[in-house]
Formats: structure tokens, C-alpha cells, sequence
């Protein structure tokens, strides 16, 4: 799900997701690449490839597009770090799928005793992504487990399409340089669909 963080101002972020499922039936390897680019501190500039995996999930596409989030009530309510986030992206299919788009919104609060981030909004694709054309759900918690630096983390995609999964687990961040993520994806659609539970990991670098 998209952050409501954004890649500091002139810092390149870049990271690479991996779905592995290496247990019958159907296992599998499935990777997301992520380039984005700080603009001015509330705008990013990203560059996606989607869908990359063994097998060819034949939906191989390339995004193009910017995330912005704007802080909401920052003087009145510091601690609750309200931000309104929305972000649009061309799609380009690899595998000769046509163009498409993907745009999202989602707004996010901290609960300030327990510093948890709630997040809740609306994504919307076409089948470049989705494999059909669909608006969902989409929304997102993250609970600090005593640091900044160690979270626990989960996400949810509505729907019965390609990106219709719930995914827990912890994130990482030692230093401003690395994030590392490993957790766990289970389908929404009761694994009727393509999607299957697997195991995920990331690994994320800023430049």
C-alpha cells in the first residue's frame, strides 16, 4: 500500500519487493521494483515494475507517475500526524496489454499515546494492475514495537483481483540508509484467484 511517508527532497529511494511461495501448490517467485525521487518534501516522482516473476505472471507492467501527501491540522493536532495522501500512475503493460491508470487516496493519523498509524482510502486500477478495472479498499496499520525503528505493520487490499491480499509483518529501519520488511501474504479471495498466501521480504535503500 502506498505510504503516507514520502522520499525526502533530492534523495533517491529505491527498494525490491519479493513474493516467494516455494510450497505446493502452485509455487512461485513474484517481484515489485520501486524508484522514487524527493521532489520538495511533500511531492515524490516514481517509477514502478510490476508483476516480474517465475513463472511469467503475463501481466508484467511498468508505472509511471507521483505520490504527494500533505499534512492536515499539523499545528492543532502535531502529535496525531494527519497527512492526506494521493498519488496517479500511467501503466504501460510489457506484455502488450494496452495503457491503463492507477490513482489512490488514502487519509492517516497516529493515535498519540499508542504512536499506532491508521490509514483508509480508495484505490482504483485497471487491468494493467487489477487485471480488471475495480476500485477497492485499500487500508493500513503500523505500530511502533518500542522504537522507531522496529514496527510492527499490516495491509489490506479489498477485492478479488491481483493486488487483493492482507500482508503482516515487521519493518526495520536501522538508519536513515536501509529499511527491511519481511511478512506474509494472504489472498483475500481465498486463494481462488492467481494470488496465493506467500512469504514476502523487501529491502529498501536511500540514496
Amino acid at each position: 500500500m502506498p505510504s503516507a511517508d514520502v522520499t525526502p527532497k533530492g534523495e533517491l529511494f529505491v527498494m525490491q519487493e519479493s513474493q516467494v511461495r516455494f510450497w505446493q501448490p502452485k509455487p512461485y517467485w513474484n517481484s515489485t521494483h520501486f524508484y522514487c525521487f524527493g521532489v520538495d518534501g511533500t511531492t515524490e516522482i516514481a517509477l514502478t515494475l510490476f508483476n516480474v516473476g517465475v513463472p511469467s505472471t503475463g501481466n508484467a507492467t511498468l508505472a509511471n507517475g507521483a505520490k504527494t501527501v500533505v499534512p492536515v491540522l499539523a499545528g492543532a493536532l502535531p502529535d496525531a500526524e494527519i497527512k492526506l495522501t494521493a498519488g496517479l500512475m500511467a501503466l504501460f503493460s510489457l506484455e502488450r496489454r494496452g495503457v491503463g491508470y492507477w490513482s489512490y487516496g488514502h487519509v492517516s493519523g497516529r493515535v498519540p499515546w499508542l504512536r499506532t498509524r491508521l490509514a483508509g482510502g480508495v484505490s482504483v486500477a485497471t487491468e494493467q494492475l487489477y487485471e480488471r478495472k475495480l476500485a477497492t479498499f485499500i487500508g493500513s496499520l503500523e505500530q511502533p514495537l518500542g522504537t522507531e525503528k522496529l514496527n510492527l505493520v499490516a495491509e489490506w487490499f479489498s477485492g478479488e483481483h491481483d493486488l487483493g491480499n492482507f500482508i503482516y509483518g515487521v519493518t526495520f529501519h536501522p538508519n536513515h540508509t536501509w529499511i527491511f520488511v519481511v511478512g506474509h501474504k494472504i489472498p483475500t479471495n481465498g486463494e481462488l484467484g492467481r494470488s496465493k498466501m506467500a512469504l514476502v521480504g523487501e529491502v529498501g535503500l536511500f540514496f
